[in-house]
């Protein structure tokens, strides 16, 4: 296998294109010099492997499985990082090393190998939820340590990952982790006094569906009350706008003001999603040593925790890798 050297980078230059045939189109790159064949490019989040590489600005990749199973995840002018793994990581048959899966084998310095122990490493969606039109926020509570971080990301109506964007710090046991139900977010552009109407591009909702309207903190819509439950009317009903009343059925609630744009109604029909975060291993050192180490995400009685195994112990490991989230720099 390869150590991490002078063709990783954990800012490459740049910017690349990934199109559903899995041609990377760059701008600004340096693919002949600062990339090689068999490399993990990881771009929004995703993890693909390069098969080709035709010029400074132009590669092919595929998704980042042992055997590429799986359609290109498409992705426009995004920063990407670059790293190398393990041989047959990159090009063995398909198993639980896989580039891309739910146990993953990175590369870890000395400094990263001490770390991990008391971050969110990862959150796993326990229930999806329903009728989500918008990603809904990630909060945290309790375990004793603070400023960990995510987002989410829905399709179908449903919530189906969550990435952590800030590990944070402290923490003693798994926080627990809070999503809310459903909403659309309306911000003062989004209602017409004249018409009483409010607008939301595909918002799901139909004649008598239960909403509370929440100001979000700031200033209400005049005629609307923070905290209360209104019901979509099908007058002026579209599936990019609709109408409020008071009770189910009733008359169009006159709305005179336009609120502010923190402002939201809640789906009261809709189930809110529910997730798992889990920490390090808890060891002194996260990761036990530096190399490679593959990283599993607990189940069962050990839901919730993460365990590091080293595959290959090294002294050393110079440069860094596109993984700051699941192994710190401090």
């Amino acid at each position: 296998m390869a150590l991490w050297g002078n063709k990783d980078s954990k800012t490459a230059s740049g910017t690349v294109s990934i199109a559903s045939t899995g041609v990377v189109t760059g701008s600004s790159t340096a693919f002949t010099t600062q990339a090689k064949v068999g490399n993990a490019l990881l771009a929004n989040s995703v993890e693909y492997q390069i098969v080709s590489i035709t010029s400074d600005t132009v590669a092919k990749v595929i998704m980042g499985t042992n055997n590429g199973n799986g359609s290109v995840t498409t992705c426009s002018a995004q920063s990407y990082t670059l790293s190398e793994k393990p041989v047959y990581v990159a090009h063995g048959s398909a198993d639980t090393f896989s580039m891309g899966r739910a146990n993953l084998v990175y590369g870890v310095d000395t400094t990263e190998s001490a770390a991990g122990g008391d971050n969110v490493s990862a959150v796993s969606v326990a229930g999806a939820g329903t009728l989500y039109v918008e990603a809904p926020t990630v909060t945290f509570s309790g375990g004793g340590g603070s400023s960990a971080a995510a987002t989410a990301t829905i399709s179908g109506g449903a919530v189906t990952a969550i990435t952590v964007t800030n590990t944070g710090t402290a923490y003693t046991s798994v926080p627990t982790v809070t999503i809310p139900k459903a909403r659309v977010t309306i911000p003062t552009s989004g209602i017409t006094t004249a018409t009483d109407t409010i607008a939301y591009t595909a918002h799901g909702l139909v004649a008598t569906d239960a909403v509370v309207y929440n100001n979000g903190g700031g200033t209400s819509a005049t005629g609307l009350t923070s905290g209360t439950t209104y019901y979509v009317i099908a007058s002026g009903l579209t599936a990019n706008a609709f109408k409020v009343s008071a009770t189910s059925g009733g008359s169009t609630v006159d709305i005179t003001g336009t609120g502010n744009n923190a402002q939201y109604f809640e789906k009261v029909a809709s189930t809110a999603a529910t997730a798992t975060a889990a920490l390090g291993d808890g060891a002194v050192g996260g990761s036990q040593h530096a190399g490679w180490v593959r990283r599993t995400v607990g189940t069962g009685g050990r839901a919730g925790r993460v365990q590091y195994e080293t595959l290959v112990a090294m002294g050393s490991m110079t440069g860094d890798q596109s993984d700051d989230i699941a192994f710190r720099d401090s």
